[in-house]
């Protein structure tokens, strides 16, 4: 009977060390991204319909920050330039999410051509009545914008 208890008294032990010292899946995991707001999604739905940038950049800078700013604009003709090297837009998927407070968030997406991959970065604000794309930018390398995927080395030799 005491042999019992002492067999039960380490596994019980070792059972609540386990969970004490076994790291817990850290929040903003890539199993725990956020949904994508309707203002991103609706941006990228009109550009697989027109197959032209521009009409996105319309959605995205439409009620926030970027309303009256050139930089929807510029950037609407970078892709207007790139279009013809990367092909035409044809999905987007989430490389990861960031929740910045209750009414911001980060997401990171990777922009899938016919010939490329061009990346993304979205800060968005819940305003009063939706979300709003406050900034945005792009990048065909993806340590530009998610310094967690630089290369280790100095170089591409190392």
């Amino acid at each position: 009977m005491k042999i019992n208890k002492v067999i039960f008294g380490c596994a019980l032990a070792v059972g609540i060390g386990y969970f004490c010292l076994v790291p817990t899946r850290r929040a903003g995991a890539a199993d725990d991204v956020l949904p994508v707001p309707p203002v991103i999604q609706d941006g990228f739905q009109v550009w697989t319909k027109k197959q032209n940038s521009s009409y996105a950049f319309d959605i995205w800078k439409k009620a926030g920050l970027l309303d009256e700013d050139k930089k929807p604009s510029v950037l609407s003709g970078y892709f207007s330039r790139i279009d013809q090297t990367v092909g035409n837009y044809k999905s987007y998927e989430v490389v990861e999410s960031k929740r910045i407070n209750e009414s911001s968030e980060i997401f990171y997406l990777a922009i899938n051509f016919e010939h490329a991959v061009v990346y993304a970065r979205f800060l968005v604000y819940r305003a009063d009545k939706a979300w709003v794309v406050q900034n945005m930018d792009f990048s065909l390398r993806p340590e530009t914008l998610m310094p967690w995927l630089a290369f280790a080395g100095e170089n591409y030799s190392q």
